[in-house]
Formats: C-alpha cells, structure tokens, sequence
C-alpha cells in the first residue's frame, strides 16, 4: 500500500484493523507512527465531545425559561403601566382645560371657579417670600410692573385662564387671601364689573388690553385692592 492509500484510509478510520494497514504498519516504522498520531488526536476529540449531562440540566434550563419570561411580562407590565398612566394624566389634563375653558362664559364666573379650585393651596398663614423684581419679571409679559408693594406676595404664576396665558397673584388678605388676575381681553369672555356668589365679591377693570380681576371674601375691602392697582401698577407705552 503506498504512502497516500495507507493516510486516506487512517483518516478515514484511526483504528482500522484491515490486513494491508496492518502489514503496512508492520513493514514501515513511519506509517506506524503516523497511524498511532492519528488515533491519538481521534482519542482526544472523543474525549472532548464526551462531556457528562449534568443531573439537574432540565430544571436549570426550566428555571431560566421561567425567569426570562417573568422578566418579560415585568417588562410588559411596565410598559402597560406607563402607558396608562400618561393616558391618564392626558385625559385629567385635558378634562381641567375643559372644564376652565369651556364651562364658565364669564370672566367673573371663571375667576370664582379658578379661585375655588386652588383655595385649598393657600391661606394667610403660608410665608409670603415674593420679591417685587420676581413679581414685575412676571408682569413684564404683559407689558407693566408694580411700582411699589401692594403687601404680603403668597404666590405670583402663570396660569390659563379660557386657555389664554395669564398671572395669578394671590395676597395676605384682612381674613383669607385676595386674589388678583391679569388676564389680556377675550373676545370669548364677556364681563361685568362687579360679580359675586355666595362666597366670594369680585372686581374688574380694564386696561392695557388687559382685565385686572380681584376676587376676595365677603369681609375683604376690594375696593381699596382696586385702587392699590390703579396707584401702583404701571403700563409700558
């Protein structure tokens, strides 16, 4: 058997016992060596290949399958979660803007609903901490600035009122704080100069482009608020 007969059938089988590989062998010390190398290496991948199932292999692959599927229903459920949740503060947004924007036809009706819906967030006991530079960086958004204090500033933001952008100021009123909008002139909103419910007296005036509204209790001497405005606020030509 010549040379590349006899390395074609070793790499076909290591441990062929056939009469011309083992004469071949017998005969010649180098296709010995070359067929004992061979069958060496064939041993080690076997051995290599032959690696032992651990017992508990099924529930470990069970226990894995489970836990990626309960991360993947967490991951769902967040996600349900999230997505309710923005739905949710969507809709409560949604339906506040309805009822300040749609509900009221008056600028004094909608300054008493607006200071019912926010009297639970202040009474004349909170700190009055509002510089008049803050104030006025406000009011400059509507074209005037205070020129003095009007008293004990509790709250000085932006709000919508019938969804145009206005200022809320609320003061430290005789009994309960006082509160006064800035809110520019709408078409949408039709409006008296003197409004009351059982609760509250109202005021407005106009200026500016603007409706100046105080709303305060039945005790409080709005009068007196409206002329602090006319003294002290001032309007940019």
């Amino acid at each position: 058997m010549d040379d590349l007969q006899f390395r074609r059938e070793i790499y076909a089988d290591p441990k062929s016992n056939s009469p011309e590989i083992l004469k071949a062998k017998n005969t010649d010390p180098a296709k010995l060596k070359f067929a004992q190398e061979v069958e060496a290496l064939d041993d080690k991948i076997s051995n290599a290949l032959n690696i032992p199932v651990p017992d508990d292999l099924c529930q470990t692959l069970i226990l894995r399958q489970s836990l990626a599927s309960h991360q993947q229903q967490k991951r769902k459920k967040y996600i349900r979660v999230a997505l309710a949740a923005s739905i949710t503060l969507a809709i409560g947004l949604t339906v506040n803007q309805l009822q300040f924007s749609h509900a009221y036809d008056s600028v004094g009706d909608y300054a008493i609903a607006h200071v019912n819906h926010e009297a639970k967030y202040f009474s004349n006991s909170i700190e009055a901490n509002i510089p008049l530079g803050a104030l006025n960086k406000k009011m400059a958004s509507f074209n005037g600035s205070f020129t003095d204090s009007m008293g004990d500033l509790l709250m000085a933001e932006f709000c919508r009122f019938d969804g145009i952008k206005s200022l809320h100021m609320v003061f430290r009123g005789k009994n309960s704080p006082v509160n006064i909008f800035v809110v520019p002139q709408s078409k949408h909103l039709s409006y008296k100069t003197v409004f009351d419910n059982h609760q509250y007296n109202g005021i407005v005036s106009s200026t500016n482009d603007s409706h100046i509204i105080v709303v305060g209790d039945k005790a409080e001497p709005l009068k007196q608020w409206q002329l602090k405005l006319q003294n002290q606020l001032r309007w940019f030509s």
